[in-house]
């Protein structure tokens, strides 16, 4: 499809994500999002001895340094705080399944030691825990921000959630069969007209890189696309980030044999889909899924 169409359905697709963001739906997620935050911060000064210990927290789960960088005066962003420590690995914040390096514990350690928001954690110069009035103030006083974060996914994800369970429940109906999850690391792993939800393909260059729906479209061809929702134009370019990195990988290691393709919603730049477009990716709309659905009977 042209350009042209892209644009517009952009468009379409901004105005159809503010309808749905009523004041009510944001509010009971801004609660979720709350409770998460609270319980992230419990879980963090729990495992680090009330920052008594953060090397011995973030080795025990690198998500704790989400926390412990709000923590600091002022909080720093996962950029900031990989400038300042660039031992410390942004993605050991998201390493729930496997153990930090050292040099990252001993890095948000260090940042504790250096730029620790000493006002709001007066137990650790009293050589104490802290009392419950205390922490009741840093729940407060960083809450809101770790929230804000947990929110925007909170949406994203539900939303992506939904767009997964529609590619699916078209593939299905027009008889396609699902397989179970696997890495694709062979050519022809993946049959003409059969799926997989969140599996891998190897690459390369780095680690294997997960697809949220993988398609078999014959001739050893499989379709690789990405469910990504977006929030706000900034945020898109991070999401579109996300596939081109992914797109590249698996071009450089598979060539011609894995395309991908992009399922968008909600606030999309028109630049954004033009990267895309640039780079070979097939565009696809969630509010358009009969174009999807003829695409795949063409293809």
């Amino acid at each position: 499809m042209s350009k042209e169409y892209h644009a517009e359905q952009a468009a379409r697709a901004r105005v159809i994500y503010a309808a749905s963001r009523t004041a009510e739906s944001d509010a009971s997620d801004w609660e979720v999002a709350i409770a998460e935050a609270r319980s992230s911060i419990s879980n963090a000064l729990r495992a680090s001895d009330y920052l008594r210990d953060v090397p011995g927290a973030i080795r025990a789960s690198g998500e704790h340094s989400k926390v412990i960088r709000h923590i600091l005066a002022p909080p720093l962003s996962q950029d900031q705080f990989s400038l300042f420590y660039p031992s410390w690995s942004k993605s050991s914040e998201k390493a729930a399944s496997r153990r930090p390096s050292e040099a990252s514990a001993s890095a948000v350690g260090k940042a504790v030691g250096e730029r620790r928001w000493e006002s709001l954690t007066p137990w650790i110069e009293s050589g104490r825990k802290p009392t419950r009035r205390e922490l009741e103030r840093v729940y407060w006083a960083i809450g809101t921000l770790i929230a804000s974060q947990h929110f925007a996914t909170i949406q994203r994800n539900r939303l992506a959630r939904i767009q997964e369970q529609d590619v699916i429940a078209i593939l299905v109906k027009n008889g396609w069969t699902k397989l179970p999850s696997s890495l694709l690391d062979t050519r022809a792993s993946l049959p003409a007209r059969h799926f997989m939800h969140k599996t891998r393909f190897a690459t390369a260059t780095s680690r294997p890189q997960e697809v949220d729906v993988a398609l078999g479209l014959g001739g050893s061809v499989v379709l690789a696309m990405e469910c990504k929702v977006t929030n706000d134009a900034t945020n898109s370019i991070k999401r579109i980030n996300d596939i081109l990195k992914k797109a590249h990988a698996w071009k450089e290691h598979w060539g011609s044999f894995v395309r991908t393709a992009a399922l968008l919603q909600g606030v999309i730049a028109e630049k954004d889909v033009v990267r895309l477009l640039d780079a070979n990716v097939e565009v696809f709309w969630s509010h358009d899924l009969e174009r999807f659905e003829d695409w795949i009977a063409s293809a």
